[in-house]
């Protein structure tokens, strides 16, 4: 069983060797976060505070919101192989139609819980906070789901949850633990982006995408502790856990 710091370690640890060996693939969703705040720029979102809070729900910025979030899910078929494979960068990008289909159903229902966040809820703080606790407590009930589906495993969000379920505690302190120390600095330079000159806005912002990129590895890669930290992953062609 796979202790709590060292799976620490693993994740940001797997997380940079991907970034290495793949940076192509590493900037897909480093890419997704510049044409945000490309977007963000043009509606002025950066000029003052009273600007930023104004543009928070603009419609544009929401449509690109998520794209983003969708190139944010992208790495989960790259970085789960990458891991799996022993870091083989080849078996990261490789194709496999079976993978991909089963990678597919896992994205399309991540992707609309992500559309009902941004689009269905209010944008109060509240509804903010209900929705950050839910995805606390949902993510390391599906973690078995999103560690099987890029391996071409046929896991489905049940039978994830009755592995994980146990397991939710320290899912959610280990996954705080791994994504604060690169949250709070994507916020801090959200901040430095707001309150800089205009010379060094966009250092700052493409500063700020290079980390939501590596931060996109970590949070797979941390997805991968908590999946197989007690049970590991059948091997394809064996019993999987069940549909």
């Amino acid at each position: 069983m796979m202790g709590f710091w060292s799976g620490i370690r693993l994740a940001y640890r797997e997380s940079w060797a991907f970034m290495l060996a793949c940076p192509l693939l590493f900037l897909v969703p480093v890419l997704g976060e510049v044409i945000q705040h490309i977007v963000e720029m043009q509606i002025g979102m950066y000029d003052s505070l009273a600007a930023a809070q104004a543009a928070d729900a603009d419609p544009l910025r929401m449509a690109f919101g998520f794209v983003k979030t969708i190139g944010l899910m992208l790495p989960g078929y790259w970085v789960i192989r990458f891991i799996a494979g022993g870091r083989d960068a080849a078996a990261a990008r490789r194709f496999e139609p079976r993978a991909a289909a089963l990678f597919t159903y896992y994205l399309i229902f991540q992707a609309a819980l992500s559309a009902v966040q941004l689009f269905a809820l209010p944008r109060s703080g509240t509804a903010l906070i209900v929705a950050m606790v839910a995805g606390l407590f949902l993510n390391p009930l599906l973690a078995r789901w999103a560690a099987s589906a890029p391996l071409g495993l046929p896991t489905g969000p049940i039978a994830s949850a009755r592995v994980m379920a146990i397991q939710v505690p320290w899912a959610i302190g280990f996954s705080l633990a791994v994504i604060l120390p690169l949250m709070v600095p994507h916020y801090i330079l959200g901040a430095a982006a707001l309150f800089a000159p205009a010379v060094l806005k966009w250092p700052v912002l493409i500063v700020d995408s290079l980390l939501v990129g590596y931060l996109a590895a970590v949070m797979v890669a941390a997805t991968w502790v908590i999946a197989t930290r007690k049970t590991p992953l059948a091997a394809p062609g064996a019993m999987p856990d069940s549909a």
